[in-house]
C-alpha cells in the first residue's frame, strides 16, 4: 500500500480522503491538524515532531498553513499534492519555489469532470467567437473560504486574461468581460455554470459535485502520478494527459 499524509487530516475533505483511502491503494499513516493526538493515525501540529514515514503529502487545509507543508516537503523530500485553493501571488511563488526540489501538483479542482468541462468551454468558445458574452456562476456551502472558487478562476483563466474578468460584477457589461458570480448557501458541495449568452442562443455547460468523493478520487490520481514524476509544478492539464 502507498503511504499518505494528509493537512486538515480532521477536515470534511481530511475525513473523505480517510474513508476512501483504501480504494485507491493507499494507507493514511499521519496527518496535520490544530488538535495533535496519537492513536493508530497519530495527528500532529508541528512538523518538526512528525516522526511517520510517508510517500507523499496531500493537502486540503487552508492557506495559511502552506509554511509548514513546505517545510515538511523540504526536509522528507517527498511529493505534495495541493488542492487547497485561495493562494495569494506570494503563496503561488512560494508553491512554485517547492517544485523545484520535489513534484508538485496544483490545481484549482481535483475534479476530472471540471478538467472535461475547461475542454468543452474552450472547444465552445472557438466555435461561438467573441459575439457571446461568457458568465460563471458557482455555488458552494456557506462554510467555503474563499470566494471565487478555485475551480471558477480555474474555468475563467482558460478563457479569458485576469485583467478582463469582473467579480460579482455591479453595473452594465463591458464588451470583452468574463464575469465570475458566487453564491454561498446550505450545504452544497460544488457547482459550476459557464454560459456563452449570444442575441438568438444560449449554451450552457454544467459541473454539479454530487460527493466529495470525487475530489478525493482526483487527489489520489494526482498523488500517483506524482510518485514517479521528477521535481517540477504538475496540474490538472498533464494529469489528463497521461490518461489520455
Amino acid at each position: 500500500m502507498k503511504k499518505a499524509f494528509i493537512f486538515g487530516i480532521d477536515g470534511k475533505m481530511g475525513k473523505m480522503l480517510l474513508s476512501c483511502a483504501a480504494d485507491y491503494g493507499y494507507t493514511i499513516v499521519g496527518g496535520f491538524d490544530k488538535t495533535p493526538r496519537g492513536g493508530e493515525i497519530p495527528v500532529f501540529s508541528d512538523t518538526d515532531k512528525i516522526d511517520v514515514d510517508f510517500d507523499v503529502i496531500i493537502d486540503f487545509s487552508n492557506p495559511f498553513l502552506l509554511s509548514p507543508i513546505v517545510a515538511l516537503a523540504d526536509r522528507t523530500k517527498k511529493p505534495v499534492v495541493f488542492a487547497t485553493t485561495g493562494y495569494n501571488d506570494s503563496e503561488a511563488h512560494m508553491i512554485m519555489l517547492l517544485s523545484k526540489n520535489v513534484p508538485v501538483f496544483r490545481s484549482g479542482s481535483m475534479s476530472l469532470g471540471i478538467a472535461a468541462a475547461k475542454a468543452a468551454a474552450q472547444a465552445a468558445q472557438k466555435i461561438l467567437g467573441d459575439k457571446f458574452d461568457i458568465e460563471i456562476v458557482e455555488k458552494h456551502h456557506n462554510q467555503k473560504i474563499d470566494s471565487p472558487s478555485g475551480t471558477a478562476l480555474l474555468l475563467a483563466d482558460a478563457l479569458s486574461p485576469r485583467e478582463n474578468q469582473v467579480i460579482n460584477r455591479n453595473g452594465k457589461r463591458n464588451k470583452g468581460e468574463l464575469g465570475i458570480t458566487s453564491v454561498r448557501g446550505g450545504g452544497v458541495v460544488g457547482e459550476h455554470e459557464i454560459g456563452f449568452y449570444g442575441e438568438d442562443e444560449i449554451v450552457t455547460i454544467t459541473h454539479s459535485a454530487r460527493s466529495r468523493k470525487l475530489f478525493a478520487a482526483g487527489a489520489y490520481k494526482a498523488a500517483d502520478f506524482l510518485l514517479s514524476a521528477s521535481p517540477a509544478l504538475y496540474n490538472m492539464d498533464d494529469l489528463v494527459k497521461t490518461l489520455l
